[in-house]
């Protein structure tokens, strides 16, 4: 547990470098919300009407505005992609000045972006392909197991079971493996393979203690989210305040991966 207080106490310290990403994931909801909100109430003007056989394309004011909400929707997410790209590489780029030379302010944003985005956009990509192949290896296992029931319904069944569990504990595994990946990058400037194999390294030293406080860490943000669900409802200020609380959460997390990624690479190996 020593990382996470000494993350707590360098995000009193520093928490000065988070605000971008406080204003990222307040944009983002605040648009999306809105946006999204428009979306649903235009689909369920829409849905009664297809379930009781009237034809919606008879009116094509109704259906403009559907697609209206349909694009509004993606272009909010849209835009909360491109701030994740841009806020992301440079609050690690700060959170690492500040671990190495005890000080960062949002002066370091801009140099930290410049020097941290295109690193940023090769690990997203290269997330891209861990996850394809996994996703081909369960393509072709589901299919196995479609042969399976087709010739033994209950022994597909069992086995569906047993790969459903290993499934989730493969996502996790992997999942977990790969959270200094970034880290790696940005603190020791590797490419997109070795900080890939120097974050299975580090992690599989303290596998279970980093689970933990990950999910520690999200089980609490889920329930203060829940707690304050009902600011929800205000207008504007809701979705602003509740942006807190993913803020700090993801903060919470960037800054124990890179004090841990930190401390561990610096220990001599075990010969």
């Amino acid at each position: 547990m020593k990382y996470l207080e000494n993350a707590i106490k360098f995000i009193a310290k520093h928490f000065i470098i988070a605000i971008p990403l406080f204003i990222s994931t307040a944009i983002t909801a605040l648009i999306g919300g809105t946006v999204s909100g428009g979306f649903t109430n235009k689909l369920f003007e829409i849905l009664p009407q297809m379930k009781g056989g009237v034809n919606y394309l008879s009116d094509p004011a109704s259906i403009t505005r559907f697609f209206a909400s349909a694009a509004a929707v993606t272009g909010a997410g849209f835009l909360g992609f491109i701030l994740t790209l841009i806020v992301t590489p440079a609050t690690y780029g700060m959170v690492n000045k500040a671990l190495n030379e005890d000080k960062s302010d949002l002066n370091e944003f801009v140099p930290q972006l410049k020097d941290n985005f295109v690193k940023y956009i090769l690990y997203w990509v290269g997330n891209i392909v861990v996850w394809v192949i996994l996703g081909i290896a369960a393509f072709l296992i589901v299919l196995l197991l479609a042969l399976i029931s087709k010739i033994a319904p209950w022994l597909g069944i069992f086995f569906g079971v047993l790969i459903a569990l290993a499934a989730i504990v493969v996502v996790v595994l992997i999942a977990i493996n790969l959270v200094l990946w970034f880290p790696a990058m940005v603190i020791d400037n590797m490419d997109v393979i070795a900080a890939l194999k120097r974050s299975y390294t580090l992690v599989k030293k303290n596998f279970w203690m980093i689970l933990g406080i990950n999910l520690l860490v999200g089980i609490v943000a889920s329930l203060a989210s829940l707690i304050l669900g009902i600011l929800a409802g205000i207008p504007l200020l809701g979705p602003i305040i509740l942006s807190v609380i993913p803020t700090a959460s993801t903060f919470i997390i960037i800054v124990f991966h890179m004090m841990y990624y930190k401390c561990e690479n610096n220990q001599p190996s075990a010969t």
